[in-house]
């Protein structure tokens, strides 16, 4: 497709946080999983052995929430709550099916995005505070017997939490054409604009045709 027809979606900075934070995230949930879940750890096969894991986890748990924490106040300008949310929200139905005339327009992010982006936020800082209190052996002999165990609680919860948004981004990601491509190379066309997010094409922000800016 001609270069004037595509717009710039994700930036280049942002594309390498969104797959560095993919990658560190698959190594956290697999030795994590390992280690709090007796029935999957066999997951810890990924970093060798239970002992390796142990190690590899806060490490690219930190790996895996700082640079989230980094995207998330980068796209917060795109995840305020609009006028047509609700609507679209209460419309849900023919966004499933794709029943565009009945869909309010929205911006640069849906409804479904920014529900994400809020769990994102809340569980990444959960997950990185608990974390820190659970860390054998340079945090944890900090706390009390009771804070760390309520720490080993939450930080299972929010784990889950996390997973099954994940799930639900990946199941977005991949239902909507192109939105895939666009992380991968930044750009989408505009008519991929103008049938799932109209409204960004009124972004004072928005460029085309101009060299992206990292």
């Amino acid at each position: 497709m001609h270069k004037q027809n595509m717009i710039l979606r994700h930036k280049l900075f942002d594309r390498i946080c969104h797959w560095f934070v993919v990658a560190a995230g698959l190594v956290t949930f697999l030795t994590g999983f390992a280690f709090f879940f007796p029935s999957f750890q066999w997951l810890g096969a990924i970093a060798g052995t239970p002992q390796m894991a142990r190690f590899v986890h806060p490490i690219a748990g930190l790996m895996m929430c700082l640079p989230l924490m980094v995207m998330l106040v980068r796209y917060y300008h795109h995840n305020k709550w609009e006028k047509n949310d609700l609507t679209w929200m209460l419309a849900i139905k023919d966004v499933m099916f794709e029943n565009e005339d009945k869909i309010p327009a929205i911006g640069h992010y849906n409804p479904g995005q920014k529900v994400l982006f809020r769990t994102f936020v809340v569980t990444s800082i959960a997950l990185t505070i608990t974390g820190i209190m659970m860390w054998q052996p340079y945090f944890a002999p900090y706390f009390e017997t009771i804070a760390i165990q309520w720490a080993i609680l939450i930080h299972a919860i929010c784990a889950v939490i996390m997973l099954i948004f994940v799930i639900v981004h990946f199941w977005m990601a991949t239902w909507v054409e192109g939105s895939v491509a666009g992380m991968l190379y930044g750009y989408v066309s505009r008519a991929w604009c103008k049938k799932h997010h109209p409204n960004m094409l009124n972004d004072p922000e928005l460029k085309t045709n101009k060299q992206e800016k990292h």
